[in-house]
């Protein structure tokens, strides 16, 4: 009876010395200790990306821009790189403006920056800096923001648009009330559509160029605001 209490508590003793060596393995190398929670959750970390998103290589999408005359807009394709958010990398691409000058212009001011962006129950929270409610050159002011909505609502998650400015709610901008805007197809021009790589409009009248155009972006994963994300 004894020898088998013996050999008993042996096998006690060294299943809690296995049981310590699976507990070390949840201290960090800094030899600061990690919960047993924390551990587990670090496999299940989620993050907040766009609804829309593509990590392929690459995606050919459309951007409105101002004509020379700043009263129409024309649609140009543009092949953009591969990306975890394509609804934050549609909106740095518009904001640097056509590829090419000439028949399309900048909408805004090209020291407008993108602050954040959200997309809840089909509606797009764009928070823009305060450069993005100046006119700039003869662009008239609805003509750049439908530049905008019409950019983003080609994707099926976004059916609306709506405007923030450095973190608040823009509802008004000049005579046009932003509070919640939709594709105008009114504003588009002719119907015809600018390549990315190059400076001929394609419509059934003209040629067109094929060749597209990559533009270099700093965007990259998008984390929402907690601001945003709570709208």
């Amino acid at each position: 009876m004894k020898k088998y209490l013996f050999y008993l508590g042996v096998l006690l003793i060294a299943t809690f010395l296995v049981g310590c060596g699976t507990l070390q393995t949840l201290v960090k190398e800094d030899s600061e200790p990690s919960s047993f929670a924390d551990w587990i959750g670090s496999a299940n970390e989620e993050v907040n990306v766009p609804a829309t998103s593509n990590l392929g290589d690459g995606k050919m999408i459309s951007l409105y821009f101002p004509d020379s005359t700043g009263k129409q807009l024309i649609k140009e394709e543009r092949n953009i790189p591969k990306t975890l958010s394509l609804a934050r990398e549609t909106v740095t691409q518009w904001l640097m403006g056509p590829a090419v000058q000439g028949e399309t212009q900048a909408a805004v001011d090209p020291a407008t920056t993108l602050l954040d962006i959200a997309i809840k129950d089909e509606v797009a929270i764009v928070d823009l800096s305060r450069e993005f409610t100046q006119m700039h050159g003869n662009v008239n002011q609805e003509v750049a923001v439908y530049g905008l909505v019409n950019t983003l609502t080609q994707f099926p998650t976004v059916r609306e648009v709506t405007f923030r400015v450095e973190g608040k709610p823009l509802t008004q901008l000049g005579s046009l009330d932003v509070t919640r805007l939709s594709y105008r197809e009114g504003l588009v021009k002719g119907g015809g559509t600018l390549s990315g790589g190059s400076n001929s409009l394609v419509s059934p009248a003209l040629p067109s160029n094929t060749n597209t155009n990559t533009m270099d972006s700093p965007s990259g994963l998008n984390i929402f605001s907690s601001q945003l994300s709570a709208s």
